[in-house]
Order: structure tokens, then C-alpha cells, then sequence
């Protein structure tokens, strides 16, 4: 949500809805403005950054973590331009900095900014989603006023593959804007793990399991007549007695150990990603060549 008017004296409480939670980001000194978002209470956000403390007439945002699981995990940010403010470009390159560890990021908000018109505004946002690889998604008309009818809403993905539906409502009892919506698909990408079956050397006593060595019986071995039962017996009491001694256990890891994926290897993937949700919008040769040599 964009443009809350939400004030310190108004408390969580009063705007509650059960089964979700409020994250807010307040304006500050003046009436207007401020961002939120609510969250399932099935999952989880981390905030990242937000503009609380940003001196006046600047775009106002919050960018969150939202984690599915503890397994997939969006980059959230929501957004509210105030009309004729500049330094739309502080909040994309804050935005970029956390996007580049991230497989899926949404930015929804209020940028004041006609994207029906060719204006500066306008083309400020078209560069930056066409340079970092992201999708617009094609809303109508968002504000509608008495002479006019504007795109002021925006939600722009970082893949068009993953918009599954996407569409708009009008509250005219409560705002000029329409309320917009996407259906994002995300693949909850399940960590399977690995079990590995170890023996516990934790609680071994070396002098104890040679005693117990010293102190086995080898009869049965040595009236036995086979040699396959030889061999077994002989696997059976040393096995038996190290089983005691050191039992076997096992041992699950989920989030196995990658020290070979640095920072720039993670910048050069971030770069081939690009690169492809680029070549798949404009399928120009060129775009897929570039694709293919990251």
C-alpha cells in the first residue's frame, strides 16, 4: 500500500487484519505519504532498508525479505513517489544492490508518473526496468479523475514468465486509484538434504575398546569348519563390540557448504540472468548472443 497517511499515534491495532501482519514506513514531519504492506502471518519478512529518517520530498519505500518456508524468498519493495519529487534514482540503486542475490523481486507502488505519456518521469522508469532486466506489467488506467485517467500504479517483476494473472479493481468509495493485483508464481524450491550415516566418536574409550578386544571369546571361531562362518563370526564380535563403543548415527544437512560461490561469481550470474530475461522479452539475436557468451 502506498500513501497511508499513517501517523505514530495510529497503532497497528487499529488497522489490524487477523492472520496477517503490518509492516509500515511512516512520513515523518508531514501529513501524506508512508508505505506498507501486509504479510501472511504463514510467512516471514526481514526489512531490509526503508526511508524512514530521508530528508523531504523524496520517494518513500520499504524493501523486505519475504521467505517462503525457509526455502524460496522474494525481494519485496513498495513504493510511494509524491508528485514532482526527484531522486527516483537513490531508491533503484538501493533496490539493485539487494536484487542481485535474489531469483525473484516485485516493486509495487505510487510513482506519479503517466505511463500512458512520454514524459521524463515515464521515461526515467522505462530505462530503468528495460536496463536492469524487469517486466512492467501492463496495467490500464490507474487514476481516474474527472478530466483525466492516468497510469500512476505500477508492479514491475523481474520475469514475465512468472506473471500468472494480474488485473484491477475500482474503489471509488475510498480513492481515486484503482486497486491493482498480480498472481506471481514462485517454485518453492524444497531442500531434499543429504543423510549421511557416520559412527559417534564423542563418547570412545580407547582403553575400554581394547580391553573388550582382549577379552573376546574365539571358540565358536576356532571349531567352526566353514570358512564363510569363520569370516562371519569374526565380523559379528569386533562389529558388535565397536557398535558399543562407537554406535552408528546419522547425520542430515540441508544447507550444504558452497565456498566456491563468491561475490564475483554471484555478480556474473546476476549479469547472465539479466542478460536472459532480457534476449526473452525482445528475442533479438543480439540479446541472445550476449545471453549466451555469460
Amino acid at each position: 500500500m502506498s500513501e497511508t497517511w499513517l501517523r505514530p499515534g495510529i497503532s497497528n491495532a487499529m488497522v489490524r487484519l487477523p492472520g496477517y501482519t503490518f509492516h509500515r514506513c511512516d512520513r515523518e514531519g508531514r501529513t501524506g505519504g508512508g508505505v506498507a504492506f501486509y504479510l501472511s502471518d504463514m510467512l516471514r519478512a526481514v526489512i531490509f532498508k526503508s526511508s524512514t529518517g530521508s530528508p523531504a520530498i523524496r520517494p518513500e519505500f520499504v524493501i523486505a525479505e519475504i521467505l517462503f518456508k525457509n526455502t524460496s524468498k522474494i525481494l519485496l519493495a513498495v513504493v510511494y513517489r509524491p508528485p514532482n519529487s526527484g531522486y527516483l534514482n537513490e531508491f533503484f540503486l538501493q533496490f539493485l544492490e539487494f536484487q542481485a542475490d535474489y531469483r525473484h523481486s516485485i516493486i509495487l507502488g505510487d510513482f506519479n508518473a503517466d505511463m500512458h505519456q512520454c514524459t521524463f518521469d515515464s521515461h526515467q522508469l522505462n530505462t530503468f526496468v528495460t536496463a536492469s532486466g524487469l517486466y512492467l506489467v501492463p496495467f490500464g488506467s490507474t487514476h481516474h479523475l474527472s478530466n483525466s485517467s492516468t497510469l500512476l500504479d505500477l508492479c514491475i517483476i523481474d520475469d514475465s514468465d512468472k506473471l500468472v494473472d494480474y488485473g484491477q479493481h475500482e474503489i471509488a468509495f475510498l480513492s481515486a486509484h484503482d486497486l491493482v493485483y498480480i498472481k506471481y508464481g514462485v517454485r518453492v524450491e524444497r531442500c531434499l538434504g543429504r543423510c549421511v550415516v557416520c559412527r559417534d566418536w564423542r563418547n570412545f574409550d580407547e582403553t575400554a575398546f581394547h580391553s573388550d578386544i582382549r577379552d573376546i571369546d574365539w571358540t565358536g571361531l576356532f571349531t567352526s569348519c566353514s570358512m564363510d562362518e569363520k569370516i562371519a563370526i569374526f565380523n559379528s564380535k569386533l562389529l558388535g563390540i565397536l557398535d558399543s563403543h562407537a554406535p552408528l548415527m546419522k547425520r542430515h544437512f540441508k544447507n550444504l557448504p558452497a565456498p566456491w560461490l563468491t561475490d564475483d561469481i554471484r555478480l556474473m550470474m546476476r549479469e547472465r540472468n539479466l542478460a536472459r530475461r532480457t534476449w526473452r522479452r525482445s528475442g533479438n539475436n543480439h540479446d541472445y548472443d550476449r545471453f549466451k557468451v555469460l
